[in-house]
């Protein structure tokens, strides 16, 4: 599943839209929208955005 439909997915586990998203994070819906067409969406960009729906990043290490 593409990083725009996991967070989608999120966000209507939430009852929300990703335009609903943006917005709570700052952002304009169709910025979003061209960065993840450009493939261009920040690591600052996504924690703003999990921020919204409750979510973090987290690196961990693999298991082997």
């Amino acid at each position: 599943m593409e990083l725009k439909a996991q967070i989608q997915a999120i966000a209507k586990n939430k009852n929300m839209t990703l335009k609903d998203v943006a917005d709570k994070a700052n952002m304009s819906y169709n910025g979003l929208h061209n960065k993840f067409k450009r493939g261009s969406l920040t690591v600052r960009d996504l924690e703003q955005l999990l921020d919204v729906l409750g979510k973090e990043i987290r690196i961990v290490d693999k298991h082997k």
